[in-house]
C-alpha cells in the first residue's frame, strides 16, 4: 500500500487471459495474473512517482497490464521483470501526461476561463509564456525533465526527488542546474527575439 495516498489497486485475476495465451505461457516467466498480483503494487508506485493521481493510477495499472499481456510473449528474460514493468509504466505515464497536456492546450483554445476578462495582449503573452515552458520541457531528456518538474512546478526539495526518483541527491541536484541553466538560456533567447 502506498502510504501517501492509502490506495492500492485493486486485485483481480486474469484467468481467461492468461487461459487464452494457451501454450506459449508454459514457456513465459510466469503467468500474467501471477505477474499482477506479484508487482500491481509496484506499478501502481512507479505511476504515482510519475505524477498520476491516486484515482488515474489505478486505471492507468491496468493500461500497463494491458501493454504486458499483449507484449509478455515477447519478454526473454534478459532483464528482471520490474525493470521491464518499470519501462512500460513510464511509457504509459508520458503518454498520458502528453495526452492530459494537448487536452489542455486545446480547452484553453476553445474557452478562456471563467470570469477572466478578455485581454488580448494578456492572453497572448500568457499563451506565449506557456508555449515557451512547454515547448522547454519536451527538449529535456525524461530524466532532466522529472528532476525540473518536480523541483521547479511541484516545489520539492533535492532529497524528496532523489527519494521519489530512487536517484543519488548528487545527481538530481546535477541534473536540476543543467535544467535551469538551459531554462535561463531559453528565456534569454527569448527575450532576445532569438527562436
Amino acid at each position: 500500500m502506498d502510504n501517501n495516498s492509502g490506495v492500492e489497486p485493486r486485485r483481480s485475476t486474469c484467468a481467461q487471459e492468461t487461459r487464452a495465451q494457451g501454450s506459449a505461457s508454459a514457456r513465459l516467466p510466469g503467468r500474467l495474473d501471477a505477474i499482477y498480483r506479484d508487482h500491481a503494487a509496484f506499478v501502481w508506485r512507479v505511476l504515482r512517482r510519475y505524477g498520476i493521481d491516486a484515482t488515474t493510477a489505478e486505471d492507468l495499472v491496468h493500461e500497463v497490464f494491458l501493454v504486458v499481456h499483449r507484449r509478455l510473449a515477447d519478454f526473454d528474460g534478459r532483464s528482471e521483470m520490474r525493470s521491464w514493468l518499470y519501462g512500460i509504466a513510464r511509457g504509459v505515464a508520458s503518454n498520458h501526461r502528453r495526452g492530459k497536456t494537448r487536452e489542455q492546450r486545446r480547452l484553453r483554445l476553445v474557452s478562456p476561463p471563467i470570469g477572466e476578462p478578455l485581454d488580448p495582449e494578456a492572453s497572448t503573452k500568457a499563451r506565449q509564456a506557456a508555449d515557451l515552458v512547454e515547448g522547454f520541457l519536451a527538449e529535456l531528456d525524461d530524466g532532466k525533465r522529472a528532476v525540473f518538474e518536480l523541483s521547479e512546478l511541484e516545489g520539492l526539495r533535492g532529497p524528496e526527488i532523489a527519494e521519489m526518483l530512487e536517484l543519488n541527491v548528487d545527481t538530481v541536484y546535477s541534473r536540476l542546474r543543467v535544467a535551469r541553466q538551459r531554462f535561463a538560456e531559453r528565456i534569454e533567447r527569448a527575450q532576445g527575439g532569438a527562436p
